[in-house]
């Protein structure tokens, strides 16, 4: 209790110093706390236990387009209930920075392939069929844009120009889609195939992917494989997987980001040992005199060097494992709010683990330096720095 006293009383002498230096680890730790699940996700296999829906892109990349033709061919394998097609629009809204998220579907199709949303105005529905250049929006996305049934608006894509050589497509709003369960995102638009396709300079009869719905759930993986296959050696060989798994090839070919996450984390805990060990460094440099008295009354070496590193250990630990406390809410967060690849992430304990021992490690390696020059320090120049 004594000990623990001293230890308090040190980390109080220099409140401010202490406070930077625990808020320092607690932020290394909220990064760790977030990129380790996420660090997790590429190396998960996801499971087709429970998909009925299957995502197929091109086996080069998920950025190749796929003839549009391919989905009769996929509609014909056993297994198959229903097959639709998207493509990636992109584009933004009257500045660069506001993104749009649209799609391009067949309409008819699009309402029983994606049964997360619900079309509640039969009317508005029936005129976004008839007309070919008019859009459906969701509700989040029309809500935060400010859009009404009825509006024309103009969109910049990032990828597709028009055969009059502008970016810009503008749409007219037939209708606004709702989220057909609580946990639905309706922060998108639905843009009509037939017309992008008769409209865009290039990529003429191409889409994007291939949404497939198979009949049983149990059999989704046999699907999958069965559909690679009747596509094998063929200039438009696929890869057939679910949603999840297309999201996390995604991610793995726009880039390396498991190796930069981990690089990223590796100059963070360097930073972080090097902030922290200056920090004790100069509260430990400025009690010299203090355990010069010390070691005077009778304390042990071994005993002022515990001191050090318990209360480098006791800021290592409660900073640092509040800090994996914040990420911990952040990530349940971002796991409940999506059904996609990030609801894969949890913190486990296998997090835990290394964020102990990373605590630990750090601990180890800040504490040696000042342990080291206290013991080094001649009592008689501590007594004479208290002196004066």
């Amino acid at each position: 209790m004594a000990d623990l006293a001293l230890i308090t009383t040190y980390l109080k002498q220099s409140k401010l110093r202490t406070a930077f230096t625990a808020g320092s680890i607690i932020v290394a730790f909220i990064l760790l706390g977030l990129f380790l699940p996420v660090l997790r996700v590429f190396d998960s296999r996801v499971d087709f236990g429970d998909a009925d829906r299957l995502m197929v892109v091109s086996k080069t990349s998920v950025m190749t387009p796929l003839p549009v033709g391919l989905g009769e061919r996929i509609k014909q394998i056993d297994g198959v209930r229903e097959v639709s097609h998207f493509t990636f629009f992109g584009g933004t809204y009257r500045a660069a920075s506001n993104r749009i998220a649209a799609i391009v579907t067949d309409p008819a199709l699009f309402p029983n392939m994606v049964d997360e949303v619900a079309f509640n105005d039969s009317e508005g529905y029936r005129r976004w069929l008839a007309e070919p250049a008019s859009v459906a929006v969701g509700r989040e996305m029309a809500n935060a844009q400010g859009w009404k049934v009825g509006d024309l608006i103009p969109i910049r894509s990032l990828i597709y120009i028009r055969k009059d050589g502008s970016p810009i497509w503008t749409f007219r709003i037939a209708t606004i889609f709702d989220p057909a369960t609580k946990d639905s995102v309706t922060n998108s638009m639905v843009i009509n195939y037939s017309y992008f396709n008769h409209e865009r300079s290039s990529g003429a009869d191409t889409v994007g992917w291939f949404a497939v719905r198979v009949d049983d759930p149990r059999h989704a993986e046999a699907v999958a494989a069965a559909i690679d296959k009747a596509f094998a050696n063929s200039p438009n060989e696929t890869t057939a997987t679910t949603e999840k798994a297309y999201a996390q090839s995604f991610l793995k070919q726009v880039g390396n980001f498991k190796a930069m996450i981990t690089v990223a984390l590796a100059l963070v805990f360097w930073t972080l040992i090097l902030i922290t060990s200056n920090a004790v460094m100069q509260g430990i440099r400025s009690r010299f005199s203090d355990f010069a008295i010390m070691r005077t009354l009778g304390f042990a070496s071994g005993r002022i060097a515990r001191l050090i590193f318990s209360e480098v250990a006791v800021l290592m630990a409660a900073a640092g494992l509040l800090g994996m406390a914040i990420a911990n809410i952040v990530v349940l967060i971002v796991a409940t709010r999506t059904d996609q690849l990030l609801s894969l992430m949890r913190l486990d304990w296998r997090d835990w683990a290394i964020a102990f021992g990373l605590i630990t490690l750090c601990t180890l390696v800040i504490s040696i330096t000042p342990i080291v020059q206290e013991r080094r320090q001649k009592i008689i120049s501590g007594l004479g720095e208290a002196v004066q």
